[in-house]
């Protein structure tokens, strides 16, 4: 039987035209074939084979890295954007207070977010189309308790352990993840004036708007530069225990980002040493070849625009502004690099905003060109429900944080969220509705409908 079952098999392979790349992961089904005894499977038709295919296609693109070829970015020859959401607080949240008896740091509010309530978002951004997550935590993770590093050299293994779940549940759901490496501020998730404190520097950092200027030995400080590689080499050659792969190695972290909104002692002075940058720039690109990297100055610094190692130029919206937008894409396209939103405010209460309708068609008209410039945008910010509880959304205090199926949202807001979902499959080439479809709490752990 297994003899007349074999040219059928290797017709219906033949029929369904598989790809070079699949064919290594396709011969041990063949071979499993070859082993059958008695009339115990039927012929496989084309369709069938579809099934298993079609699987494997999913996984190799997901293992795939995306890279730039000038102004556009690719995945697997074919263009790739990276629209979709800020979701900062995916490897240390400073929103809800934990359990009795669960890690927490009070003076910064801080805990380890549930891998149930990081699944539920990944669930929710694939339903919105998106393709990216940016999130501070999952780069940023120094000077407290909870932090990868919380003292000079000092590493917190435990702090892993939602960042590995985070980037294993992004492969899972088909999402890829930027990360900044340093913030500007003094957060809880740890920055420059970490850094700085653990070499004696401590300054005044609750203004932001002008900074003691020894602020800039972030920058130029040999041996805080140096604190800093050491920090980035052990973040990035961390191995997650759920894929066997470093952060490094693996292509669901798409790029590293040099650092978020990062500037000197003036806000927005955009003084970031060329110098800083290409070294960071080059370290990563050192430590991961395939990873892209975004510059993290706030603002696109022009004497940054000649930089080699970095690929990405972006800026922030608060609010969007269609003629920002343009200025910059027309700047970057210069240099012929992309181009990327990384944050803006999407809820349309600003009157001096740009309509999202505006600020995404500039955006989605460059994709019909053959170098685009700008690759995607990224709203902030995403929260969903306080799982295990999925009858209370987690709250932030900024007014900009998204939740999606929040039955208080008000029209306006879901007004906003369906434009963003439409365009975001428009990113993709997929038209769909103002419908908003319902998401489970949390949902699955893993995506298998590979549409």
């Amino acid at each position: 039987m297994v003899a007349k079952l074999l040219p059928l098999t290797f017709a219906a392979f033949a029929a369904a035209q598989i790809p070079a790349s699949i064919l290594p992961y396709i011969q041990p089904l063949l071979a499993a074939l070859n082993k059958t005894e008695g009339n115990r499977i039927n012929p496989i038709t084309t369709q069938i084979l579809d099934s298993f295919i079609e699987p494997i296609e999913v996984q190799i693109e997901r293992n795939s890295y995306v890279y730039r070829d000038g102004a556009t970015l690719l995945l697997d020859g074919a263009p790739w954007t990276a629209s979709g959401a800020n979701v900062y607080w995916l490897g240390l949240d400073e929103n809800v207070i934990p359990p009795a008896g669960q890690p927490f740091y009070a003076p910064f509010n801080a805990s380890y977010p549930t891998f149930g309530r990081i699944t539920e978002v990944m669930n929710t951004l694939q339903t919105m189309g998106a393709r990216t997550i940016r999130s501070q935590t999952l780069g940023v993770s120094v000077g407290n308790p909870l932090s990868v590093m919380p003292a000079l050299g000092v590493y917190n293994e435990q702090a892993f352990n939602t960042i590995d779940w985070a980037v294993f549940q992004a492969r899972q759901h088909g999402i890829r993840i930027m990360a900044p490496l340093i913030d500007n501020y003094d957060y809880y998730h740890g920055g420059k004036f970490d850094f700085l404190r653990f070499r004696g520097i401590n300054i005044p950092s609750s203004d932001s708007s002008k900074v003691n200027p020894l602020v800039q030995q972030f920058y130029t400080n040999a041996t805080i530069v140096q604190d800093f590689k050491n920090y980035i080499e052990h973040l990035i050659t961390h191995v997650n225990p759920y894929t066997g792969l470093t952060y490094a190695e693996d292509p669901t972290i798409f790029a590293y980002e040099t650092g978020n909104e990062l500037g000197g002692p003036i806000f927005g002075d955009m003084d970031v040493p060329v110098k800083w940058t290409t070294d960071i720039a080059n370290f990563i690109k050192k430590l991961a070849p395939q990873k892209l990297v975004v510059d993290g100055t706030y603002g696109i610094n022009k004497t940054h625009l000649s930089i080699k190692p970095i690929d990405i130029f972006s800026d922030h919206y608060y609010p969007p502004d269609n003629t920002k937008l343009q200025d910059d894409i027309a700047l970057v396209k210069t240099v012929n690099k992309t181009y990327l939103v990384g944050e803006y405010d999407w809820t349309a209460n600003n009157p001096q905003a740009s309509s999202l309708q505006s600020f995404y068609g500039i955006i989605e008209r460059r994709q019909n060109t053959s170098q685009p410039v700008v690759v995607g945008d990224l709203f902030w910010s995403l929260f969903m429900h306080d799982v295990p509880n999925c009858n209370i959304f987690v709250n932030h205090t900024d007014g900009y944080e998204l939740q999606y199926g929040n039955p208080l949202n008000s029209v306006q807001n879901n007004t906003q969220i369906s434009l963003i979902r439409e365009h975001f499959f428009k990113m993709q080439g997929v038209t769909v509705d103002s419908y908003l479809p319902a998401v489970p709490c949390p949902g699955n752990t893993a995506e298998y409908t590979y549409l």
